[in-house]
C-alpha cells in the first residue's frame, strides 16, 4: 500500500525512527473508533514543525495508541519554496466564514496567519484553540508537514510596525479597493516574503489606511470587485502562489 493512502495524525513532539510515541485524545479516537484501526496498522504522524514518519500501531487501549516510528517520510511530503507568506485579516462576525478562510489558506500553503483588530471589526475575540484544530485538520487533509503560526488579535498599525522591525525585507500589501490602489500582479516581486493585510467587512478606516500607507504598505487590489473578507484572504494567498509559480525556478 502506498504511503499516500495512509491516514495522517498529529503528534506535537517527534524525534526519529525507532521512537515509540503516544497518540492520544481526538487523534487516537479518530484512528481507533472512526477508522477502526488496530495493532499492526500503518499511519503517518507529523509534528507540524517539519518532521513526518510512517508509524505502526504496536499497542492500543481505549485512551491511547503506542506508535513505533519505522521510516522518515519528511523528504517525500516537503515542498520547498523560497518565499514566506503571511496573511492578516479581520475575523468575521460569523465565525464559520473565518474558519473556512483559515482552512483554505492552510490547504493552499501559508506560514503565518494574523487576526486583525480594526476600527470596523465585527469580532473582538478569537478562540485560537479552535483555530488550531482547524489548522491541524486542514494540514492533515492537504499533507502539510509544517503548521502555520497563528497570532492573536493585533491592530493593523502594530502589525506593520512589527514587520518593519523584525522582517524589514518583507513586502507589505494592503488589499483595499480604491482608485489609488494598483493590481497586486503589478506590484508583487515573486520569490520574496510577503504580508497581505485585509480589512473587515466595512473596510479599513481612513485613519488606518493613512497609517498603513505611512508605514510603506502598498495599496493593491485583488479584483475589480468588492470581495468578502474570507474570499479576499483566500484569493490573496492563492494569488501569491500563482505569481510565484509562473516564474521559472
Amino acid at each position: 500500500m502506498s504511503v499516500n493512502s495512509f491516514p495522517w495524525y498529529h503528534i506535537p513532539q517527534l524525534k526519529g525512527v525507532n521512537e515509540l510515541v503516544s497518540l492520544q485524545g481526538d487523534e487516537w479516537h479518530h484512528c481507533r473508533n472512526v477508522l477502526r484501526m488496530s495493532a499492526g496498522g500503518s499511519i503517518i504522524v507529523f509534528d507540524g514543525k517539519g518532521l513526518c514518519f510512517e508509524g505502526i500501531i504496536r499497542e492500543e487501549s481505549r485512551s491511547e495508541g503506542k506508535i513505533e516510528l519505522i521510516r522518515e517520510l519528511t523528504d517525500i511530503f516537503t515542498i520547498l519554496r523560497n518565499q514566506g507568506i503571511a496573511i492578516a485579516f479581520a475575523p468575521t462576525k460569523n465565525i464559520d466564514r473565518t474558519e473556512f478562510a483559515v482552512e483554505k489558506m492552510v490547504e493552499l500553503g501559508v506560514d503565518e496567519i494574523y487576526f486583525l483588530d480594526c476600527e470596523n471589526s465585527e469580532r473582538t475575540r478569537i478562540r485560537l484553540d479552535r483555530m488550531e484544530k482547524i489548522v491541524i485538520g486542514a494540514a492533515k487533509q492537504s499533507r502539510k508537514v509544517h503548521l502555520p503560526v497563528l497570532h492573536d488579535l493585533i491592530s493593523p498599525n502594530m502589525l506593520v510596525t512589527k514587520f518593519h522591525t523584525e522582517q524589514p525585507q518583507t513586502q507589505i500589501f494592503c488589499c483595499h479597493l480604491d482608485p489609488a490602489s494598483k493590481p497586486l500582479v503589478d506590484n508583487y516581486s515573486p520569490k520574496e516574503n510577503v504580508l497581505m493585510v485585509i480589512g473587515p467587512e466595512g473596510g479599513f478606516s481612513p485613519e488606518e489606511i493613512e497609517q498603513l500607507s505611512l508605514r510603506s504598505a502598498t495599496l493593491v487590489t485583488l479584483s475589480p470587485y468588492r470581495l468578502r473578507v474570507e474570499t479576499a484572504a483566500i484569493t490573496a494567498c492563492a494569488a501569491v502562489h500563482l505569481l510565484n509559480d509562473r516564474i521559472k525556478k
